[in-house]
């Protein structure tokens, strides 16, 4: 399979792996009515995000729109009803409109990975909705225009623009995540972040944070590269509470349950967010099971077998495990020493 979810790297010069283990889950999954399946553009893009986790492969850089209208009948013909687009930007895709045409004429319904700026044309996000889009995940790591232009890697104004289509979306009707990628830039403002959210959007906007991937071609960026759970522990509990403070529908991917806090918490990953599977964006023509390729890329430590919560637990990555070890990791076990999210 050649994806934008690679095989973690193992870098030479890291410590001797921990001894990990993975969860085994099949490697296809049976079509449902509410089976979606990612559905890659091509990883162009207009903005530079240094943290950026896809490839940089350039053969996955730019599919012709006569292949993406290939790639969408084998999805209907292989069963799906609903597709996520995706990139890169799909947006700035020269056949944006021709394959999403294409897939409400199929009776496909489609939600988007976006960075949300082309949704600030006029009419861009009212022609989106009556074509077929339902929901938008929009990349937005920070509402400080410095610091979110530094995070998206382009000028203040195209971040401005961003928010302006966020905005211009909300008011057509399609359902908005916002999608907020933790880094050093950003992790001191998360509680800025939901309160300007609510300020510009009031509740009509949803939220998912990340803990970021040190996979793909922005890995090594300062700004995540060292970024370790113990660094966003008390963030994270602190967020948590203005959540509750506010009422914001938030939900959390890739955080172990012990670093959230929450041992009731369901990590929302591609699969936990309703993108049951793969189209692969090599060849077009083969599917793989969502949970399978998270399964695949997650890990556990030897001490994570007496948590009373590891069956929804996301686990870390394998890499970060390599990289920085499993001492973050502490159990959650039922009963009086019951230890909740490492703190006692």
């Amino acid at each position: 399979m050649h994806s934008s979810l690679p095989a973690d790297p193992v870098d030479p010069r890291a410590r001797a792996a921990p001894r990990l283990f993975k969860k085994r889950v099949a490697d296809d999954t049976a079509l449902s009515a509410d089976s979606t399946s990612l559905f890659r553009f091509g990883e162009q893009c207009n903005y530079r995000c240094p943290m950026c986790s896809n490839t940089g492969d350039p053969a996955l850089f730019f599919h012709e729109t006569e292949e993406l209208l290939r790639r969408a009948a084998f999805l209907r013909d292989f069963g799906f009803k609903r597709v996520m687009v995706t990139g890169g930007e799909p947006t700035i895709h020269p056949g944006f409109w021709t394959v999403v045409e294409q897939l409400a004429s199929d009776a496909m319904r489609w939600d988007i990975n976006t960075h949300g700026r082309s949704f600030s044309q006029p009419g861009f996000a009212a022609r989106a909705f009556d074509t077929g889009l339902q929901r938008a995940i929009v990349s937005m790591h920070s509402f400080d225009p410095t610091v979110g232009a530094a995070i998206f890697g382009v000028q203040e104004k195209a971040h401005a623009e961003s928010l302006d289509g966020i905005e211009q979306m909300v008011a057509a009707g399609v359902e908005v995540v916002l999608n907020c990628v933790l880094n050093r830039l950003n992790l001191a403002h998360l509680g800025e972040y939901l309160s300007a959210a609510r300020s510009r959007f009031g509740g009509d906007v949803a939220f998912k944070f990340v803990f970021p991937t040190m996979i793909g071609k922005g890995g090594n960026w300062p700004a995540i590269a060292e970024l370790r759970y113990d660094d966003v522990r008390d963030s994270m509990r602190t967020l948590r509470a203005r959540v509750a403070e506010l009422g914001a529908r938030v939900s959390f991917e890739s955080f172990p349950n012990c670093v959230l806090g929450d041992r009731d918490s369901v990590n929302v990953g591609r699969s936990g967010f309703g993108e049951s599977h793969y189209l692969d964006d090599a060849t077009g023509d083969q599917v793989y099971a969502m949970r399978h390729i998270e399964a695949e890329l997650s890990a556990y430590a030897d001490v994570c077998r007496r948590c009373s919560v590891l069956p929804i637990c996301p686990g870390i990555s394998r890499l970060y495990a390599r990289k920085f070890g499993v001492s973050e990791l502490v159990p959650w076990t039922d009963g009086p020493g019951d230890r909740q999210g490492g703190t006692g």
